[in-house]
């Protein structure tokens, strides 16, 4: 494999999406202040981020060498050892030639997707990973929201990835307040829908601002309210607002403006999306996300964090400010704190986009030899269309445990793989939809196993706990009038509740005990059901 210029292209989909068998990538954001990576491990059904780390901002003086392999030794100095050295490397030297042999073995060029508000910084980096194959994708304001989606012109990039993270991990509706540089806060309702959001100076800014323009002193600003907050913890005594120095009544007066500020913002903010809601399991956010237009629903009104003072704001954001400041009695906000939601962003995006590029035609249409078939092995292979299996994913951000996730799924089509010009000698994949919505194409063998473990176990193999949404399609049947069996198919799932819909087109929601209980009823009653798999 050649050595080629890498440089950064705007995202074009699907050419710029995964791979088919791309698992790993990584994204970066370039910022202001400094940039933030993450390492991606694909699973079966998210493309979530599992490592972080942050280094400083790139100079001139990190790209300007022609050799490739002093470029080479300064990337390698901005990642970390272990499973991400490993990607780009292999268990080989930090050298090209280890990079080329990882490259063949992995069979495709590894992938850098980057949300990038500082054109300097981007050009860097594309300079800076020249000295590698690779592909660099700078993704664009509508790949995260269109307009008709309430982005509006001039929208930062960063805040539209920042909300679209915040949605993954705290549902919707969301609030993100980012305290960077800037401090921040973008919302979305209920149904994903951008609402707004403003922008304010962050802590570093205000203090820069009193500096510059007044007599007063110049500080470290971190170390100073490090300070602070660290001597009301000691003490179990909250800094007085009512300063008596000149460097306290700085960092207090700024911290008094930030916590009103962001309680202000979110008393505002519930009060267009609504209160907290109770729900039956007592949680406040689900677990299982559908698609793009179905997020988790986020019931407790979790404010979503991210940022450099992320941390602190979630302190300020405690009952009673924390403890940090002697101020009136203030409630709790509850608040999720996450270093990376850009990361998860993008992660969303990419497991949208490889969705989208999975509703296309099977891989194998794309052998020009595919579109014949014999009738013999039509005939054959038609008869699964319609089948009903289930299968195991193995993933680890699937639930707290750490399990494999049970989903159900259906036979749609299949397509022929290498035939020759006969259409004789191929091999057939059969393409699956699941009931979360992903699909994927398997080979005759699998099939047959999934067919086998769905008549063996039937839907009762699912954990309405765990993988609420894996039963979405399934059969279920219901006594009414004391003797009626009624069959019907389980719709969607919100807000602990299955929405199934019988056969005479009756519609009703059933509870988790309700749900195992009818799809047992329709196990017993499978020979009586006119629409059985």
């Amino acid at each position: 494999m050649p050595v080629t210029k890498s440089h950064v292209e705007p995202s074009v989909w699907p050419e710029s999406g995964l791979k088919i068998d791309e698992t790993r990538f990584i994204s970066i954001s370039l910022g202001n202040s400094s940039i933030n990576w993450a390492y991606h491990n694909r699973t079966a059904k998210m493309c979530n981020p599992s490592v972080f780390w942050r280094t400083p901002m790139l100079a001139l003086d990190d790209v300007e060498s022609e050799s490739v392999e002093d470029l080479i030794n300064i990337l390698s100095r901005y990642l970390p050892e272990g499973d991400v050295g490993n990607f780009l490397y292999g268990n080989g030297g930090k050298d090209l030639k280890s990079f080329i042999e990882e490259n063949d073995r992995r069979g495709h060029l590894p992938s850098f997707y980057l949300v990038s508000t500082n054109p300097t910084q981007t050009k860097l980096f594309s300079q800076l990973v020249s000295c590698i194959p690779c592909r660099v994708i700078e993704l664009q304001p509508d790949d995260f929201f269109s307009e008709a989606e309430g982005a509006y012109e001039g929208m930062g990039l960063d805040r539209m990835a920042c909300l679209r993270g915040a949605m993954c991990v705290t549902g919707v509706p969301a609030l993100v307040i980012d305290g960077g540089t800037a401090l921040t806060y973008t919302a979305a309702d209920q149904n994903g829908m951008i609402i707004g959001g403003g922008i304010s100076c962050g802590m570093g800014l205000r203090m820069q601002a009193l500096e510059e323009h007044t007599s007063l002193p110049a500080m470290d600003v971190e170390a100073e309210i490090k300070r602070i907050v660290e001597g009301a913890s000691r003490s179990c005594t909250p800094a007085d607002i009512f300063a008596t120095n000149t460097k306290d009544a700085m960092v207090i007066g700024a911290l008094v403006e930030i916590s009103s500020f962001v309680r202000n913002v979110t008393d505002v903010w519930m009060s267009k999306v609504g209160g907290p809601k109770k729900r039956k399991n007592g949680e406040g956010i689900e677990n299982v996300r559908k698609n793009k237009y179905d997020f988790t629903k986020n019931h407790s009104r979790v404010v979503a964090l991210a940022g450099g003072a992320g941390n602190l704001i979630a302190r300020l954001l405690d009952e009673d400010d924390g403890g940090v400041l002697n101020t009136l009695p203030k409630p709790q906000i509850p608040t999720k704190f996450s270093s990376g939601l850009i990361h998860f962003g993008i992660a969303w995006l990419l497991f949208e986009k490889r969705n989208e590029v999975q509703s296309r035609p099977h891989i194998a249409d794309s052998n020009v030899k595919s579109k014949k078939m014999s009738a013999a092995n039509k005939e054959k292979w038609e008869k699964y269309v319609g089948e009903s299996v289930i299968k195991d994913f193995n993933d680890d951000d699937a639930n707290d445990e750490g399990d494999s996730q049970t989903f159900k799924g259906s036979v749609v089509s299949f397509s022929i793989w290498g035939n020759d010009e006969d259409g004789i000698g191929g091999y057939p994949l059969f393409r699956i939809v699941y009931s979360d919505g992903d699909e994927e194409d398997i080979a005759m063998s699998e099939l047959k196993i999934l067919i086998d473990e769905y008549k063996a176990k039937g839907s009762n193999a699912i954990d309405p706990k765990k993988n609420p949404e894996g039963y979405i399609g399934s059969r279920v049947a219901k006594t009414f009038f004391d003797t009626q069996v009624y069959f019907g198919t389980v719709q969607s799932y919100s807000d602990s509740l299955w929405k199934v819909k019988y056969d005479d087109d009756d519609e009703e929601e059933l509870d988790r005990t309700e749900l195992v209980e009818a799809v047992r009823k329709c196990e017993e009653n499978r020979e009586s059901d006119p629409k059985a798999p």
